[in-house]
Formats: C-alpha cells, structure tokens, sequence
C-alpha cells in the first residue's frame, strides 16, 4: 500500500509532532489511483506539510529561527519575478513551484488563483504559528480557518477557477475537524483554538484546557456540546450548501467522500469518550489503525461504490450532528478502483 507519509514530509524537521499518521488517514483515498494522478496531488500536499513543519521548527520549537523567513523572502522574489534567482534554487519547493506555474510567458496569470491562495497560505502560516496565540472572537476563529485550510483547498489540483472559493469552504470545515482531532496535542504544547469569548460564556479558562484540569469543570461538556452540536453544524451549513458533488472532478468526488468519513469516525469517538480529548487521542488512533490496516489487506482505500455522495444535492446534508450514533449509518458511496482507473484512461 502507498505511504503517503513519507512523500510529503510527515516527519521533516524539529516539528511539534510526527503527522506519518495524520498524513497516512488524509490521503489513503489517493491509493487506488493512477500513479500519474497520485504525482500531482502528492505534490501540492508536500508542499503544504513542508512549509508547515519548518514554520513549526522556527516559530514554535525553536523560536527565533532564519529558514522560514528565508524561505519567505524566496517565494517572494518568485512571485515578483516569475523565475527563481541561483541564490534561491537551493528551495526544492520553490523548484517545484516554479515549473508548475510559471513557466512560459502567460503561465503566472493562468495560474493566479492558485498563486494568491499559496501566498495567502504563506502568510497565514507566519501568522499563526505563534507560540502565544489567542483567539479573541469566533469571527477571528473563522478568519484562520480559511486562511490557513481554506487556502489550502483553493491551491490543490483538478479544479476549475470557479470552484476553487467554494472548495475554500471545504477546507474551513476540514481545518475545524483537524483542530477538534488534535486537542489533546495542541494542548500539551501550550496551543489553544477555542475563542476567548466562547471560553467566558461557559466559563472555562485557556489554562484549564492547557492543563487538562478543564475535564472537573462541567462547564467544558456544555461548551463540547455547543461547539460540536451547535456552532460545527452552523458552520458547515454555510460553507458546504454550496458544494454541489456531481460538479466537481471525480478525484475530488473521491475525496469528499473519503473526508467525510473521516469527519463521522472522528465525532462518534469524540462523544463516545465524552468530550474528553485525552481519552479520544488514545482511542481515535487505534481506530484509524486498524481502518488503514483493513484497507490495506483489501487493497482498496475504503469499502464502497458510486451514487450516495453524488446524487446529494450538496455536501452539508451529510452531517447529522444531533445523531448519537453516527457509525450505525451506512458508509458512503463512490466510485470503484476500476471505475477511477478508467475515468482517468
């Protein structure tokens, strides 16, 4: 079976954590595709878990570190210039970059969605990774959310201009499951998501969420729920009505599909545990072992075939967070390995 992992720097640098796994979970729905279509995506997400960890390594590890900044002030001079100078070919990224988009004399402007949603990315990124970052306003929550995973969306492959602001909002949605899986994490490392405005109105504090003490609060349940039965389910609303499936690419077809499931897994564990992260960081990712194992014995990324995910009018009837027992529902459909293969020729 593919190892994503190792293809798009899971492990580089003196980051906060090793993501193999994280990595392995996001992009086991790319196994059953062609070598030539893998290529591309893997591309544009090394590019995305590279930048992240060497901002982690100097912004956050090690703070006070030059490569990041250098590599900024690079992708700067590529943007201005459209063509690396010697001094900044020594950014394998940056190589990569280049030749995607901004060969030949017109090839900067095809590509300038993608190319202001990297440089949105970028400075999002500095923004932050701060070691003492805090949230005041759920607005601002929003606001980080979409620049940091909405750009993300916006600059990955086999997506035509118009779609690439509606997928933005396919990645606001992804980066608030990855900020919900990943709690217990972020929490041992002094990082905190949750808006100050949202942790006075059920009175929790930033420091009992840092110290774990915030599981003998029983505000933390009341806020758990709210977060996840209330404002999650307002928040994919408006930014999934608008995601009609059929219209997009097969391979993103194949994607939603297999994020989504990602996204039901991860709220049945989060309220079998009882909101507690601690417990859920232990029992998510031995669950998401024993999934990658079993479709990996299959040799195929995930159970199912084609017409349930796209014969939805748009993705946000997926989501039922009033449901106490999501993994009772049927899996979602999409399309066979050999269906793919021949889609693609």
């Amino acid at each position: 079976m593919m190892k994503i992992s190792k293809e798009v720097a899971s492990s580089e640098y003196d980051a906060i954590a090793n993501d193999a796994l994280k990595d392995e979970d996001n992009g086991v729905w790319l196994a059953s595709l062609p070598k030539s279509i893998q290529s591309v995506w893997i591309e544009r997400f090394y590019w995305i878990r590279w930048v992240d960890r060497l901002a982690e390594q100097d912004q956050l590890v090690q703070p006070g570190g030059q490569q990041f900044p250098a590599f900024c002030q690079a992708w700067q001079r590529l943007r201005q210039q459209r063509q690396l100078s010697p001094p900044d070919r020594s950014w394998v990224v940056l190589q990569q970059i280049e030749a995607c988009w901004f060969r030949g004399d017109d090839y900067g402007s095809f590509h300038q969605m993608e190319i202001e949603a990297w440089d949105c990315y970028m400075a999002a990124i500095l923004d932050y990774h701060q070691p003492t970052l805090t949230l005041a306003t759920l607005e601002d929550y929003e606001i980080m959310l979409d620049r940091l995973a909405g750009a993300c969306f916006r600059l990955l492959p086999f997506l035509e201009d118009h779609q690439r602001a509606i997928v933005g909002g396919f990645g606001i949605i992804d980066q608030f499951y990855n900020n919900l899986r990943d709690l217990y994490e972020d929490s041992r490392r002094g990082i905190c998501y949750f808006p100050t405005v949202l942790l006075n109105r059920f009175g929790v504090s930033r420091q009992e969420i840092l110290d774990l003490s915030c599981f003998n609060n029983p505000g933390y349940v009341v806020l758990m729920k709210y977060w996840v039965d209330t404002y999650l389910p307002q928040l994919q609303q408006r930014h999934l009505a608008r995601i009609s499936v059929k219209d997009f690419h097969p391979v993103w077809q194949h994607l939603m599909a297999w994020f989504i499931y990602r996204y039901r897994r991860l709220e049945r564990i989060l309220r079998a545990c009882q909101y507690n992260f601690e417990t859920f960081a232990t029992r998510y990712w031995q669950v998401v072992q024993q999934d990658l194992r079993q479709q990996a014995a299959a040799n195929q990324p995930f159970p199912l075939q084609p017409q349930t995910l796209v014969e939805a009018p748009n993705l946000a009837i997926f989501f039922n967070p009033n449901s106490s027992d999501l993994a009772a529902s049927e899996p979602l459909q999409l399309a066979s390995t050999t269906a793919l293969v021949q889609t693609f020729g």
